[in-house]
């Protein structure tokens, strides 16, 4: 395979020299290859950007661009302002680019720095790199890093430990900094960790799951003490870990992001089988997906075996006298799988509520628990929500539904809990037919009272209008 050398980032600038500085008798740089021999690539030592971002689209991704395609070469120019910033130069031409980062200025990189990528993208895509080429990665700019590993995730299958290169100690300060603060505020409220806020940014985002920006969140909720974003951020957090390739994330950040989660676990009981859940896929090392990054779908996390019936009734022969019965304690949560001799298919969630739970749920949760579970074997569907309401000293809630003859009915916790702020964002067609299982017609009311809270129009609000 060919080398083809292309942007690492998607914004680029022309670069063209100036001449020396007066006395300055640095020798002229950046003499490169073109066919066979050498020559000079500049009559002057220093560059600078000079025209419009992409030729004058600054909508346009460089890396696409047909001007790319082929003849260019890796290389890092020293800028006029001093360093070196990281570009491609043609050697026909003598024309080069200077790379850019998001705020648009040239993109750091010394010419060791620069040769490493060059070594990689002449073996593109790498699914592995070279020691040499990880220390010299591990301190070059981050935003060099993410444009590395945001590029080889998307075209190719790198290995996991690819990605131990990106500024990792940055999300072990914010981790560090959060647990602290989690420790020290306990379940109702939250302090500001005590340094300036650690800005992770979207260096992280090729390892996946994004759960750096849950962490990110998190951290901004308890600088604010505001008890809703709290409880969002922790519920992304530990969903987005939950299903994270953790092979990528480096085996000391992980420590660290366990004792986080068992801060989250300990201040947050209705999430606490869902931390507990990532704290087991953070143990181990996952690798990514085949291609692409690895995200998150709440009704994908495996909580372990589910409660499981094997229907067996003949639904004509059935009064509903006889049933079979399994469950399965998710921490709190208690949920309980029936089957009915007549077909009828029951799902029962259950909490207690005390004086801990119930301060939780006022402040986090603003009095609404939605529980995901995953069902099969079910004629209604397979992904739908408990709607867990308040009777004396439990919250509890219910489906029915109906089984399919002779299937293994199975239901269990499909994702952490959610609360009032997360309704916008529930799945249509799982709204609708959860309404469709209500057991009673109060069910039913509180479902829409619940949903009324919408905006006329919002897709969530007409999925239920429609049930």
């Amino acid at each position: 395979m060919s080398a083809v050398h292309r942007p690492l980032t998607t914004w680029v600038r022309d670069a063209r020299p100036t001449g020396p500085h007066p006395g300055d008798t640095t020798p002229i740089p950046g003499q490169v290859r073109g066919n066979g021999g050498t020559r000079v690539s500049a009559p002057g030592p220093f560059w600078v950007a000079h025209g419009p971002v992409n030729d004058g689209d600054e909508r346009a991704d460089a890396r696409t661009l047909d001007r790319f395609r082929t003849g260019w070469e890796r290389g890092a120019l020293p800028l006029a302002d001093g360093g070196h910033a990281l570009a491609l130069i043609e050697p026909a031409t003598g024309e080069a680019v200077l790379e850019l980062d998001d705020l648009g200025q040239p993109l750091p990189a010394d010419p060791a720095t620069a040769e490493a990528v060059a070594a990689i993208e002449r073996r593109w895509p790498a699914e592995r790199l070279e020691p040499t080429e990880q220390a010299l990665l591990a301190a070059a700019h981050p935003g060099l890093r993410y444009s590395l590993l945001d590029r080889l995730a998307a075209e190719g299958r790198p290995e996991p430990e690819c990605f131990h290169v990106l500024p990792w100690e940055r999300v072990d300060r914010l981790a560090d900094e959060v647990t602290a603060a989690l420790d020290a505020s306990g379940p109702a409220q939250g302090d500001a960790p005590a340094n300036r806020p650690v800005r992770l940014r979207h260096y992280f985002a090729p390892a996946g799951s994004r759960f750096t920006a849950a962490l990110e969140q998190l951290g901004s909720a308890l600088r604010a003490s505001d008890p809703r974003r709290r409880r969002v951020a922790t519920t992304a957090l530990c969903a987005r870990l939950a299903g994270a390739a953790t092979g990528r994330i480096p085996r000391p950040t992980r420590d660290r992001l366990i004792l986080l989660l068992d801060a989250v676990g300990r201040g947050d009981a209705f999430l606490s089988a869902t931390a507990a859940l990532a704290t087991r896929r953070l143990a181990g090392a996952y690798a990514g997906p085949e291609v692409g990054r690895a995200e998150v779908v709440w009704h994908r996390l495996d909580y372990g075996r589910p409660a499981s019936v094997r229907n067996q009734f003949a639904p004509a022969a059935g009064d509903g006298a006889d049933s079979a019965e399994d469950e399965v304690l998710r921490a709190v949560f208690t949920l309980t799988l029936t089957v009915q001799d007549d077909g009828g298919l029951y799902v029962a969630v259950s909490a207690p509520l005390d004086t801990a739970t119930a301060a939780l749920l006022a402040r986090g949760y603003d009095e609404v628990l939605l529980l995901p579970v995953h069902v099969t074997g079910a004629v209604e569907g397979s992904e739908l929500y408990v709607l867990l309401m308040p009777f004396d000293d439990r919250l509890s809630g219910d489906l029915e539904m109906t089984a399919l003859a002779g299937a293994v009915v199975t239901a269990d916790q499909a994702g952490p809990p959610l609360g009032l702020a997360d309704l916008p964002f529930l799945d249509p067609e799982a709204v609708r037919d959860t309404l469709a299982c209500q057991v009673r017609d109060s069910d039913q009311d509180n479902w829409r009272e619940l949903l009324d809270r919408l905006p006329a129009g919002h897709p969530v609000r007409r999925a239920a209008e429609g049930a």
